[in-house]
């Protein structure tokens, strides 16, 4: 009878263990607005913007100024004591001033006060709802500061970057106290809404919306806000092997929000592109080379394009996120849903998680893993080395559609090995690896990746 018990236990503790991994759809928290961003503050309360509608606040007599507030809730959902936030002061006897631009975000400092971006950066206590700092983001010169600046990420002590959301601008890096500090990039060349950073600020992450590679830009420095960044890569593209219906699914990361854990999460739906890509809130794991590890948000558009019927925990057009100081609750901000959403998880996923079969993400619709290129049966995909030509470095990336041992080695023009890059097993994704030439004379390269006894060669050219 003990053994019987026993054994009820232990199902019954791997029972919910397993159930307490998955994210569960509450309810929704707030419903009405076009949600652009949410973030939890310390004291639990819920901050959330709009990019609409606004509200119009009579000046004077036949005068009137547009706003759109920011609305603070408690947990249980009514409104926190100074909420709405439509005028303020700039520190204690600044001048008055008023949110006039649409939202475009939400997110924490180091301390827990709220970084809103919208034409400018405010940051506001968030136990009063006073506001503490502005920046206005004024890069080049131009008209128009004011212009919708992507949401801000920050690191553990305290730098802020952030950059616009249209293309060509700078990528920015404030200091604790909102001057200017440096640069991650001189410029972006895609759309973009929202940038997140690692606590130590050596990795840099923007979104890439509208862009000839869309996904989530990973940007790199040794020292941290200190500098220089390098563009290493760009996450959230799944190459998926399989036969007629081969495809590649891309991430359009409309959002990027850091968990408690430390999991990315990208925010994400197929907007422009006919193939079923990811829709809704995706973890990428750091430790495991950015696979997905988690998924929230029930793919509407795919339900809506295929006659499924629409679930409760549907989503539109993911937008911001932000978790509880126990990670247990997350709430979600759904732009065209017009909802911010909440979910509960007992036991949320961590770094190291087991990553998860694509297509349980995306319609794959096939019956093989396989496919052919060029008459070969192949279970991945080499890519063209960058930039090419190249001096010193390049990168070059491949997509696996199965978890393989990899490997792939560089040659010279005579067969000899330069050098090997990868030898060892990885997990289902998209990886780049960086191949340094500074010590070889130039010339033309070869560079091989070996799959499951099978394999693809591409060249580079090294000029110096």
């Amino acid at each position: 009878m003990k053994k019987l018990v026993l054994i009820f236990c232990v199902l019954f503790v791997a029972f919910n263990f397993a159930v307490a991994q998955v994210w569960t759809y509450d309810s929704d928290f707030k419903t009405g607005s076009q949600y652009h961003g949410v973030a939890v503050a310390p004291d639990g309360k819920v901050w959330v913007d709009a990019f609409g509608p606004k509200d119009i606040l009579p000046i004077a007599p036949g005068d009137t100024l547009k706003s759109y507030p920011i609305y603070v809730f408690n947990a249980d959902g009514s409104p926190a004591d100074f909420s709405p936030i439509r005028t303020f002061t700039i520190g204690p006897s600044g001048p008055l001033d008023t949110l006039k631009y649409t939202g475009r975000g939400i997110s924490k400092d180091n301390n827990g006060n709220m970084m809103a971006c919208s034409g400018y950066l405010y940051r506001f206590d968030y136990t009063t709802g006073l506001c503490i700092n502005k920046y206005i983001y004024n890069y080049p010169p131009d008209p128009a500061p004011f212009w919708s600046l992507s949401d801000a990420g920050a690191t553990s002590d305290g730098y802020i970057i952030l950059t616009r959301v249209s293309a060509g601008q700078p990528i920015i890096i404030l200091d604790p106290d909102f001057a200017e500090y440096g640069r991650v990039a001189d410029a972006s060349n895609c759309l973009q809404r929202s940038v997140e950073v690692s606590p130590d600020g050596n990795e840099v992450y923007v979104g890439a919306i509208y862009a000839g590679t869309n996904g989530v830009r990973h940007y790199h420095s040794d020292n941290g806000v200190d500098g220089p960044y390098t563009l290493v890569d760009t996450l959230g593209t799944v190459f998926y092997n399989g036969g007629e219906n081969d495809t590649t699914h891309v991430m359009w990361a409309q959002s990027l929000d850091r968990d408690n854990n430390g999991l990315l999460w990208v925010g994400t739906y197929w907007a422009e592109v006919g193939a079923y890509d990811f829709t809704g809130w995706y973890a990428l794991d750091p430790t495991q080379n950015y696979a997905i590890v988690d998924q929230v948000g029930a793919n509407v558009k795919r339900a809506l394009l295929t006659g499924e019927s629409v679930p409760a925990d549907s989503v539109l057009t993911p937008r911001g996120m932000s978790w509880t100081a126990d990670g247990k609750t997350m709430y979600t901000a759904d732009f065209d849903g017009r909802a911010v959403k909440k979910w509960t998880n007992a036991n949320p996923k961590g770094p190291g998680s087991q990553p998860l079969e694509l297509c349980s993400l995306v319609k794959c619709n096939v019956t093989s893993i396989d496919y052919t290129d060029n008459g070969i049966a192949l279970t991945f995909k080499l890519m063209q080395a960058y930039p090419n030509p190249f001096n010193p470095t390049a990168n070059i990336p491949f997509d696996l559609g199965r978890p393989y041992h990899v490997k792939l080695v560089v040659y010279d023009v005579n067969g000899r090995v330069v050098t090997t890059l990868v030898d060892q097993n990885l997990t289902p994704g998209h990886y780049s690896y960086q191949f340094n030439g500074v010590n070889l004379a130039s010339g033309t390269y070869y560079y091989q990746i070996q799959v499951d006894g099978k394999a693809q060669t591409k060249s580079m050219l090294l000029v110096k």
